[in-house]
């Protein structure tokens, strides 16, 4: 199996945990920008699920819409 390519990393999809862990922010907070269409988010069942890049996208101040 071939490595990722760094688009491929940014488009894999990425749960609750990993996104705190790659915001280096709480629960609550991952939850509240979820919840609150600050990072663009879906839910799959009962988990979050988002990318790489809607988190950059968040950070660097980019309009999700």
């Amino acid at each position: 199996m071939t490595p990722l390519t760094e688009g491929e990393k940014a488009k894999r999809p990425l749960n609750l945990e990993e996104a705190m862990e790659y915001l280096r922010v709480s629960r609550v907070t991952m939850l509240k920008l979820f919840q609150t269409g600050q990072v663009k988010a879906r839910k799959v069942g009962r988990e979050w699920r988002t990318t790489i890049a809607a988190l950059d996208a968040y950070v660097s101040g980019e309009d999700i819409n």
